[in-house]
């Protein structure tokens, strides 16, 4: 068996099995190639591959040259690992439409690992062939956060095709490049072309290091794009700034995307990550090949990280450069994230091991904002037959949430700023829309109640914090629910998030499929004050609330009084004797 992708299944196989150095995340990359192989045909996965494609772009750029360094003039003959993206892109389609499946795709990796190279060969092929075979006029652009950065690709364009036949097809201007076959062109975009937009529809927006853009202005030009085979292409190095929207929205995304442990998805969106992993030697060569699978890879472009690296151990304020720019790492991320999400994984379960009907169960509510999402969260304490060192029952937890949200605009506004499917995860049940101008705390008491007589639970307490729900706790305890406040602080929530965290490592918890649930704790990360513990909300602008709602519940069924069950069924049953 030979051919394109032959070859992309065995370069996959190759980096799983460790025989080619490779970061984790590029791992997940190739496993989600694999995988993708497999789903070809089923109901779910409406793509085939076309290895025709495939070779195509393969071929067109060995019509194009290398412009620099110890290849220069020579044609480009894609690597292994260029051709596991640029294949990728151009070898999967609709099998319906025929056309392309991916839309965006985002790659982050080391420098000088060809960047400009890839964008540029990709931004010809649109301005040549698709655009052809679309009987499209194309509109191609650049955006980096400066004019001259913008140029970058745009001038690698014009260098990689002179001596070659491919130049005859192209009108070369200082700021246009036409094809003369469709009149398709590319433009390197301005700072005020990312504000205002006008009158761009790109078939092609480049995005060039992304790291270092500020705002969403570029990326969003897509947001109109209104074509046959539109096209985001990111190829980026890590940053140092974590407030910009390159680590806070894509790269979270796009690393969530790949890990086979989070409940995130789209077939549309094309990611590799090449990094250098937690704990990996900065000075290795196998490190270096993680984040720099072309530069790693030939005699000088080792030469010089290595010579890099020297300086960066002699002179310590030069490491952050090179972990950032040689290694792929944002240096400056914290491992603050609150849960290890393949330990929160392994307690999924397909059918909860006890049957919940007549269990107490502890209610945790998420009232932080009527006009957002709101969250609920049920824990139903058991005690198992297995026996701890102590002799005594171990204590495992069910728990489940539910959210609200109160308009569809808000669902709308939500599924563009996370990115994730929101309006799916309404019609699948995990997520109520309420129509009304803002979250009714008596809508989301009622199907509380409700859900707690359908499934018989003996409500044992109902926890709140106190900041948005007073109202709501003097009447549910006027009624005679027990009512407990749980404080958004250190102290009084330290415990009950240390300990959850415990019980879920341990395998003490279980809960069915919830992807919403899956993705708040995904986005959970930790503050820590004088060695005491708890969800970070005013840092993450992620969204958290059905754990809040969860770790409030957990706080009080934490300890539950097991004896006591014992003697209120006694008191009960006493009572209805005394009655009949």
């Amino acid at each position: 068996m030979s051919g394109v992708k032959a070859g992309l299944i065995s370069y996959s196989k190759d980096c799983i099995a460790g025989r080619i150095p490779s970061g984790q995340k590029h791992k997940w990359a190739c496993q989600r190639f694999l995988n993708d192989l497999n789903r070809i045909g089923t109901p779910d996965f409406p793509f085939l591959w076309d290895e025709t494609a495939a070779q195509k772009i393969v071929d067109w750029f060995a019509y194009l040259k290398h412009s620099k360094g110890v290849l220069a003039g020579q044609p480009i003959i894609l690597t292994d690992w260029q051709k596991f993206r640029e294949c990728q892109i151009y070898g999967w389609i609709h099998r319906e439409t025929g056309r392309r499946r991916f839309r965006k795709a985002f790659t982050e990796v080391g420098r000088k690992n060809a960047k400009s190279q890839m964008e540029a060969g990709e931004a010809l092929y649109e301005l040549s062939v698709t655009a052809v075979k679309n009987n499209e006029v194309n509109e191609v652009y650049t955006a980096g956060v400066k004019r001259d950065q913008s140029k970058i690709v745009f001038n690698e364009c014009d260098l990689m095709t002179r001596g070659t036949l491919l130049r005859t097809k192209f009108r070369f201007k200082r700021d246009q490049i036409e094809h003369l076959k469709t009149g398709s062109f590319m433009k390197a975009l301005s700072k005020e072309d990312g504000k205002s937009g006008d009158g761009t529809n790109p078939a092609l927006l480049v995005i060039d290091e992304y790291h270092q853009h500020p705002t969403t202005d570029f990326y969003d030009l897509a947001l109109g794009s209104n074509t046959k085979e539109p096209l985001t292409s990111i190829i980026t190095t890590a940053g140092k700034d974590l407030t910009y929207p390159c680590y806070t929205q894509e790269y979270d995304y796009c690393s969530k995307l790949l890990d086979p442990n989070v409940d995130v998805w789209n077939d549309e969106y094309f990611v590799d990550i090449c990094e250098a992993d937690p704990g990996d030697d900065p000075g290795a060569l196998d490190t270096w090949k993680k984040a720099n699978p072309i530069r790693a890879y030939y005699p000088e472009g080792v030469q010089k990280i290595s010579e890099d690296y020297e300086v960066a151990k002699q002179m310590p304020e030069k490491m952050v450069a090179f972990l950032t720019k040689m290694l792929n790492v944002w240096v400056q991320a914290k491992d603050n994230g609150y849960m290890d999400m393949a330990k929160w994984k392994a307690c999924e379960v397909q059918e909860l091991p006890i049957d919940v009907a007549g269990r107490p169960v502890y209610v945790g509510f998420d009232m932080s904002s009527k006009i957002d999402l709101t969250s609920v969260a049920f824990v139903v304490p058991y005690q198992s037959a297995e026996m701890d060192a102590q002799g005594q029952r171990i204590v495992r937890y069910v728990v489940w949430s539910h959210s609200f949200i109160p308009t569809t605009d808000k669902l709308r506004e939500h599924i563009v700023k996370d990115k994730m499917p929101y309006d799916a995860w309404e019609r699948l049940g995990y997520l109520t829309l309420t129509n009304t101008p803002i979250v009714d705390q008596n809508f989301v008491m009622k199907y509380v109640l409700d859900e707690c007589e359908r499934l018989n639970l003996d409500i044992q307490c109902l926890c709140f914090d106190p900041a948005n729900a007073s109202k709501i706790m003097m009447d549910l305890s006027n009624q005679g629910y027990t009512v407990e406040e749980v404080f958004q602080s250190h102290k009084s929530l330290n415990e009950s998030t240390q300990t959850f965290r415990e019980q879920v490592y341990a395998g003490n918890v279980s809960y069915t499929h919830n992807p919403l649930l899956n993705y708040a704790m995904s986005n959970a990360v930790i503050r820590t004050s004088n060695g005491l513990i708890k969800i970070d909300k005013d840092a993450n602008t992620k969204r958290i609330d059905p754990v809040d709602a969860l770790l409030g519940a957990f706080k009080l069924a934490l300890y539950h009084d097991f004896d006591m069950e014992g003697y209120s069924d006694y008191v009960a049953n006493f009572l209805d004797g005394m009655e009949a």
